[in-house]
């Protein structure tokens, strides 16, 4: 899609007032007039599918803040590198090879979900690979306990942790963050966190603080609330501060970042974190489909466009794109869709649903999601909450059985975010201690 920014917009917006103005026919009318049309011209009520540039800088990031200014402290030391296929710099230049030319050793590779380059759309089945054409060992993240990775990390100097996180407590690289981190807890081991942009930092701190009653290894495992509006850098100090982690830490920061940006106002490029998030686009739209995991329906998973569309077999589009834009439900739009998943939920059937359409601006996932998911209980039938061995999937993606129940009781959104309002308020005040933005 062609991508048109504000300031792009105003401009070739004022290019043709000022050519209609140069027309005899309308240089008679009064400035008042000339200047109502062309601001009447300017302004427009239709949705932008475009995304907003506001203050577009080039960030650098750790990775490249690490190679330029600190990398030679750590000549000749041995390293375990959390890292995957999203740990490049903007010239996509893998941190494996920019810490070798540095002259760092590295020990062995510890993957996240996805594997070390992001070629899996589920959790690798082995404890490790040997990826000889690059003289590496990888170990899988998801095998180990603290305990276990404890006695793994006996060996390197030190990790480094080069990730490019989505900014969310169920995407599960913040865990894989926190496991790291329990590992290190009093070994004196230096952690190097090299800190990326927050890619959905401008939506803010949103959803339930995690409950421990519905803690899971990978999907509910960091403390905080859903969206908790943090970089991994700002993530590490504040699970060691606040939990009293004794660890050497050390976060290589950002420069020129704002907290608030969209991804692509930092002119990085877009390195997918992982297979079904192909697209910015479809990055912010997984923040509001995420939950929707918990029902049974298809997210797009194994079409050109997961996160994207959504939907069933049993579903008409065309009522269900009605029903949804009825909810007026601000900077969002439904089209009618038809689609048939390839692997995943609904696998080879063909399912008619929506195609989710993001129209810019800051708004509440949590919200929005409540608000889709509450119209499916109410008025489909078929739609039920998926379960596990645990218990309900949607416990466990919101950290919390409060978001179920409340649906199920019919509660309105700003009923219930009343309720977990404090919750909100008590962990905004606890990060930020730890923010360096």
């Amino acid at each position: 899609m062609h991508m048109i920014a504000n300031d792009q917009l105003y401009h070739t917006r004022t290019h043709i007032a000022a050519k209609v103005l140069k027309k005899k026919t309308i240089s008679l009318l009064p400035a008042a007039c000339i200047f109502l049309l062309f601001m009447q011209f300017c302004a427009s009520d239709e949705p932008m599918y475009y995304f907003p540039i506001r203050n577009s800088r080039r960030v650098h990031t750790g990775l490249e803040n690490f190679s330029r200014h600190e990398m030679s402290h750590y000549k000749g030391k041995h390293a375990a590198l959390v890292v995957n296929h999203s740990s490049v710099d903007a010239n996509f230049r893998h941190i494996i090879d920019i810490v070798r030319d540095g002259g760092i050793i590295i020990d062995f590779i510890l993957a996240p979900e996805h594997g070390p380059f992001g070629e899996r759309n589920t959790y690798d089945k082995h404890t490790y690979e040997d990826y000889e054409e690059k003289n590496l060992i990888v170990y899988h993240l998801h095998f180990f306990t603290p305990s276990s990775l404890k006695t793994m990390l006996e060996v390197p100097d030190m990790v480094i942790y080069d990730i490019q996180d989505m900014g969310m407590r169920c995407y599960t690289y913040v865990s894989s963050l926190k496991l790291v981190m329990d590992a290190l807890e009093g070994t004196g081991k230096k952690l190097i966190v090299l800190d990326r942009p927050n890619p959905i930092g401008f939506i803010g701190i949103s959803g339930p603080y995690l409950d421990n009653n519905f803690y899971s290894k990978h999907v509910a495992s960091f403390p905080a609330t859903l969206f908790y509006e943090m970089t991994p850098g700002e993530a590490a100090q504040y699970y060691r501060g606040e939990f009293g982690k004794k660890i050497d830490l050390t976060v290589v920061p950002l420069s020129h970042y704002i907290r608030d940006m969209y991804f692509h106002e930092t002119k990085l490029p877009w390195v997918p974190p992982s297979p079904n998030l192909p697209t910015y686009r479809s990055a912010i739209n997984y923040t509001v489909m995420v939950l929707m995991e918990g029902i049974n329906i298809s997210l797009g998973r194994g079409t050109s466009n997961p996160f994207e569309f959504f939907g069933a077999p049993w579903i008409n589009p065309e009522i269900l794109a009605e029903n949804l834009s009825a909810l007026k439900i601000k900077n969002f739009r439904f089209r009618p869709v038809y689609f048939t998943p390839s692997f995943s939920t609904h696998q080879g059937k063909l399912c008619g649903g929506v195609h989710l359409y993001y129209t810019g601006g800051k708004f509440d996932p949590f919200e929005v999601s409540y608000l889709i998911i509450r119209y499916f209980r109410e008025n489909d039938q078929h739609i039920q909450w998926r379960k596990n061995t645990k218990g309900y999937v949607i416990d466990e993606l919101a950290g919390s059985d409060s978001f179920r129940k409340a649906i199920d009781s019919g509660l309105r959104y700003n009923e219930y975010h009343r309720q977990i309002q404090s919750e909100i308020a008590r962990f905004s005040r606890r990060r930020a201690h730890y923010l360096l933005y």
